[in-house]
């Protein structure tokens, strides 16, 4: 039987919470996911399954996984030195000893001293429901008045997972399409079915390359059903990866084009016009090719890239910005600190929504001069 994750989280609570060692899947939501198919409940791997476009799991496989760790019988009884300071980065054991410091910081401001016996239950609860393998080592550790004590058969256990999802990283970072092993993340792609792992020539094989023949297609669910954009590669991606929705301007509601989640996301946020062909997808609008505008969250990335800031007037050296940020009536602040000037100056200057406006033109503007469209159609690269 299918169940939700917050479902699944409410089983594996009740069938463990009597335990020294309780489990928790409050942790998990969409994007879980993205980096692995599986999640840890103790050392036993649950897999994801996408089904009707949301996240499940198997029901009888979380119980099992629950009845496995209430096997262990672990003794909070029988401690062992945490060992927090030994551990190499990305480990459980870095992982603790970060959450630990960043903990006693918070709860100890001033000299960091704990006594004797201080437990994990004591720092804040932000930290101590920060989960490893669906449990909270936190919630387990102990102070002996000078090292984090841990309960041995727990220890162990986070052992064991540690290694249970290095062995699912290799399993799982491999092109389902011929073998390879994956040389980068950017293979792994999400389908309708959950996520995959295909390299540029599968990916090729599985899907053609969009040809712009919708463009200007208003874009509606019934046409997305239509028209699957799994059908086709990322119109952004350099290398050939596999499509998943349909991108398609909010403002003026045409189609783009077929873009994979991961460029998906992108276009929704700041930095997007850094990918090689961003402008021209964007361009795929002809209601904002002809306008000569783009839409309002790249508005602060084209002031990044053509307003001619000067440095403070009190400061020589050269201004580096903390963040641009696109405000309400249409206008653009940037934040600016030097670290050189002694003391640290900080100051922001606001680009008024009519400059803003006359710079996405002229950005927009260069694009189509440079020979890329020519009368209202787009001009593939020699």
């Amino acid at each position: 039987m299918w169940v939700s994750p917050q479902a699944a989280h409410l089983r594996l609570v009740d069938l463990t919470h009597h335990t020294a060692v309780p489990a928790y899947l409050d942790h998990v939501n969409r994007y879980t996911f993205a980096a692995a198919s599986h999640v840890l409940i103790g050392e036993v791997p649950v897999r994801g399954h996408k089904h009707s476009q949301q996240w499940r799991f198997v029901d009888r496989e979380v119980q099992e996984a629950a009845k496995r760790l209430v096997g262990l019988g672990i003794d909070t009884g029988d401690t062992v030195d945490a060992g927090l300071d030994s551990g190499e980065t990305g480990s459980w054991r870095s992982r603790v000893a970060s959450w630990v410091g960043q903990a006693v910081l918070v709860h100890t401001p001033e000299d960091r001293t704990l006594p004797p016996r201080f437990t994990g239950q004591h720092l804040p609860g932000e930290f101590v429901r920060r989960t490893i393998a669906s449990t909270r080592p936190l919630s387990l550790l102990t102070w002996s008045g000078q090292t984090w004590l841990i309960p041995r058969g727990y220890a162990a256990l986070l052992d064991r997972a540690e290694q249970a999802e290095a062995d699912l990283a290799v399993q799982t970072a491999v092109c389902s399409g011929c073998g390879t092993r994956a040389e980068t993340e950017q293979w792994r792609t999400s389908s309708a079915a959950g996520f995959v792992v295909l390299c540029p020539a599968c990916s090729a094989k599985a899907a053609r390359p969009y040809t712009g023949h919708l463009r200007g297609r208003t874009y509606t669910k019934a046409f997305a059903k239509q028209s699957r954009a799994d059908a086709f590669l990322c119109a952004v991606c350099p290398e050939p990866r596999r499509a998943l929705y349909w991108d398609h301007c909010h403002a003026h509601g045409l189609v783009r084009g077929p873009l994979c989640v991961k460029c998906n996301n992108a276009e929704g946020g700041p930095g997007f016009l850094k990918l090689a062909g961003a402008v021209d997808h964007l361009l795929q609008c002809s209601a904002c090719r002809s306008g000569r505008i783009l839409p309002s969250q790249h508005h602060a990335d084209v002031v990044r890239r053509l307003f001619d800031f000067m440095p403070h007037a009190a400061c020589a050296h050269e201004p580096s910005w903390t963040w641009l940020c696109l405000q309400e009536d249409g206008s653009v602040l940037a934040r600016f600190q030097c670290y050189q000037h002694q003391p640290v100056l900080e100051w922001s200057v606001t680009i008024p929504a009519e400059e803003v406006r006359l710079l996405v033109s002229r950005f927009v503007g260069d694009a189509i001069s440079l020979g890329r469209w020519q009368d209202g159609e787009h001009v593939a690269y020699e």
